[in-house]
């Protein structure tokens, strides 16, 4: 017997109905209805149109990064109205974010130019309870532009190219791809939530962005770009409950570090099982490397405004060699390696031109591909669900497709804010065995359905201007 929401299914029954799932997955497609050129609604003004790049902003590639924000609303919603009210809320929106309309000129500037950013708009022939019940990421390439097949290197294209699908049945997926030559995960979701507060209306939120890095993190000729490579990944989503957090700090503390954080403690998890995945996957173990993207706006002197967009972020480096290590171990050269950070980051990043700290024989490793290389990334902090209310409710899903960059990490809290999902990007040979790990299940859940707070749902009729 099985148990699904409250029905009772034979066996029979069972696989006739995960048979219609997978036929239903199989049949999820997107038409696209249109591709638009969106541009500010007033043209920028001339001793606006260069954008200097930081420092920070020079050292990253441009990697365009997908997020997908999933919203249940109710059936009667207009899609061709909605789709208009987005388009001409992000036009009055790219006013205030008049760089993200422009295009990379060189290793120096932005040109401001007002040649706008790309919004596509999509059907979906399914229904958003498909995704929800059995949230696949391969499902994801519908609701992405270019299916997910496009260039992951924004070049000199756009900044930003933005897709909105709508379900059968109510349900909206809003999906972004932002260059990461200017774009860093805070100043996508300052954007998003701006963008929100003028679809509903509410002008007095929307908040006025800054783009003043340069004058912290000034650019340069030496620059020493960010190291990365391009090869196939697979992805899984991992939630972790309050109770099982607690559970793992709890496990995982020591004298050295008696009250490690929750980032720190499902780290030192993540990195084990992946450490762990990739010894069984080469038969053999190698040194890793782990990098935690770290906040530089409220640590540099003097401090950045949490408005101000473009990259503002540092990287914390931890690193083993070959031996296995347990967790509390883990625990501890995390730890190390922030109060390293916290003492001296900053001050290296502006001598060494590069956000990347590590001796030169780790970078030869790294290019020689004989090293582990980890790239962990917590938003935990940032307002993911509570910034992207376009009218009908915080999202009840957001999920972070990634197809090009393996070993790759994003937590984000979950719906509620009380525990964490952990979207975990590996190789297609390491993903199978870390994601069997009996140490990880016991504090992780694998992917299960996403559950729908009717309070939180809204309706467009009640919430929204639209």
């Amino acid at each position: 017997m099985f148990h699904w929401t409250g029905t009772i299914l034979t066996t029979s029954l069972h696989k006739r109905w995960c048979k219609k799932v997978a036929n239903m997955k199989r049949a999820l497609k997107v038409e696209i209805q249109g591709r638009e050129i969106i541009k500010p609604s007033h043209p920028t003004p001339h001793h606006l149109r260069n954008l200097e790049l930081s420092l920070l902003d020079q050292t990253n590639y441009s990697l365009y990064v997908c997020t997908c924000f999933l919203y249940k609303v109710n059936n009667n919603v207009k899609a061709d109205q909605v789709s208009q009210r987005l388009k001409s809320s992000l036009s009055e929106t790219l006013t205030k974010f008049y760089p993200f309309a422009g295009r990379v000129k060189d290793d120096f500037s932005i040109e401001c130019n007002d040649e706008g950013v790309e919004f596509i708009d999509g059907r979906a022939d399914g229904f958003l309870s498909e995704y929800l019940q059995n949230p696949d990421q391969k499902l994801l390439t519908e609701f992405q532009p270019f299916g997910g097949k496009g260039d992951p290197i924004a070049g000199k294209g756009p900044l930003l190219i933005l897709q909105v699908t709508f379900f059968k049945c109510g349900g909206v997926a809003i999906t972004t791809l932002s260059s990461h030559k200017l774009i860093d995960a805070l100043s996508s979701s300052i954007f998003i939530s701006c963008w929100a507060a003028v679809a509903r209306g509410e002008f007095r939120k929307a908040v006025v962005p800054e783009f003043v890095a340069a004058s912290i993190f000034p650019p340069s000729e030496s620059f020493v770009p960010f190291p990365t490579h391009f090869s196939p990944a697979e992805s899984n989503r991992f939630v972790f409950d309050a109770s099982k957090l607690a559970q793992l700090q709890a496990e995982v503390a020591s004298a050295s570090v008696p009250r490690p954080s929750r980032v720190e403690a499902l780290t030192a998890l993540i990195w084990k099982c992946a450490r762990t995945a990739s010894r069984s996957n080469r038969g053999f173990a190698r040194p890793s490397l782990l990098v935690q993207a770290v906040n530089l706006r409220s640590v540099v002197v003097p401090p950045l405004s949490e408005n101000s967009v473009g990259n503002s972020i540092g990287f914390m480096p931890a690193q083993t060699s070959e031996k296995e290590m347990e967790l509390q171990e883990l625990v501890c050269k995390l730890r190390k390696a922030k109060d390293e950070f916290s003492n001296n980051g900053i001050q290296t990043l502006l001598e060494t031109k590069s956000i990347l700290n590590v001796s030169e024989s780790t970078r030869d490793k790294f290019e020689r591909d004989e090293i582990d290389f980890f790239s962990f990334t917590s938003m935990i902090s940032f307002p993911v669900h509570e910034g992207a209310d376009f009218g009908w409710g915080k999202p009840i899903h957001v999920t972070f497709p990634n197809y090009t960059t393996p070993n790759v990490v994003i937590l984000v809290s979950t719906e509620d804010g009380a525990g964490i999902e952990a979207f975990v990007y590996l190789s297609p040979e390491d993903m199978p065995i870390f994601e069997r790990s009996q140490e990880l299940l016991s504090f992780a859940t694998l992917n299960p359905p996403v559950q729908v707070n009717e309070k939180e749902k809204g309706s467009v009729a009640s919430k929204s201007s639209l």
